[in-house]
């Protein structure tokens, strides 16, 4: 076949083609979701009495924590919360995929600048460095705890007269031990009264959470959910390795798994090798620093492509 006629006529069916193409990549995304939330719900929901579960996911595009929780209806709740409940995973995902697209800074620019500034900030225009600091951090971990209180209650059949109320998150903290990953937690929370003369007091509580991990989620397993007081003093290397003083844990250390064993370094004992702007603590010097790096880095890497482009013309030219 001459090429000119081949060629119309696969001009002439490339549109077809690739409608179907598509159409098949998505219907086989959506029966992968589908499958995957339908194997999520019959591993962790058990089938006498259902439990709810709870997961926590990282949108690395974002730098963003949600926290998933199946309850015993099988729906799903997020926290933050983005709508809902809904009644699929990937229904889920498409509410958090929105949600954060609503935050989404709407700048043109230059590839270059477009890439300079994919570097400083996330999608919704935060610094980068600024994700990780201590509002941002109790901000999610208080996010995890509402969804520890609601799964309790749910466990517990605390309907809302008698549903337990976070207040506030005091201490949290991470702890690796046997290569396993746990968080301890103290936070407040108001306890209402059964009777009609009984107070609502708000209540001392501390929380272990293990960190199980599976494929793209991480799910957390309340071990230990109980109230302390101010004269409890359970034994934790973790906590106190890392600092951690305060945090209240059960006198009685059964109830708890992470923190009996005294190994390991403090958070941070390792220097991390920083440069000099890392530690400004002015967010426009900071940016500027780090632009002024960054620009450097890409007139680098062009001047390296430059040379490689003459090199090349001149062994062709030989």
């Amino acid at each position: 076949m001459p090429p000119h006629r081949r060629s119309r006529r696969l001009r002439g069916q490339e549109s077809g083609e690739e409608c179907s193409r598509s159409s098949c990549r998505e219907d086989k995304e959506r029966e992968a979701a589908q499958t995957q939330s339908e194997a999520l719900v019959q591993v962790w929901e058990p089938s006498s009495p259902p439990v709810s579960c709870i997961w926590e996911r990282l949108w690395r595009d974002w730098g963003r924590r949600f926290c998933i929780r199946l309850d015993r209806q099988g729906c799903f709740h997020t926290y933050p919360d983005v709508g809902g409940p809904f009644q699929s995973l990937p229904e889920t995902y498409e509410a958090i995929d929105r949600y954060l697209e609503d935050l989404r800074d709407p700048k043109m620019c230059a590839e270059e600048d477009k890439a300079i500034i994919q570097r400083l900030y996330w999608p919704d225009g935060t610094i980068k460095r600024r994700t990780r600091g201590p509002v941002t951090e109790k901000s999610e971990m208080c996010q995890m705890v509402q969804a520890l209180v609601d799964k309790y209650n749910e466990d517990h059949n605390l309907l809302e007269g008698l549903a337990h109320e976070l207040k506030d998150v005091l201490h949290y903290n991470s702890i690796c031990e046997k290569q396993k990953w746990y968080y301890h937690l103290n936070f407040t929370a108001k306890i209402k009264g059964a009777g009609p003369n009984e107070c609502n007091l708000d209540n001392l509580f501390f929380v272990e959470v293990k960190c199980m991990p599976q494929a793209k989620f991480t799910e957390l397993l309340p071990n230990c959910f109980c109230r302390v007081n101010l004269n409890d003093n359970g034994q934790c290397y973790g906590c106190t390795r890392d600092g951690d003083v305060g945090m209240k844990h059960p006198s009685s250390s059964v109830g708890y798994t992470a923190g009996h064993m005294n190994v390991g370094l403090p958070s941070g004992y390792f220097g991390k090798w920083k440069r000099d702007y890392e530690d400004e603590e002015d967010d426009d010097k900071y940016v500027k620093a780090r632009e002024a790096e960054l620009r450097q880095m890409f007139k680098y890497r062009e001047a390296v492509k430059t040379e490689e482009a003459k090199a090349g013309d001149g062994l062709r030219g030989k």
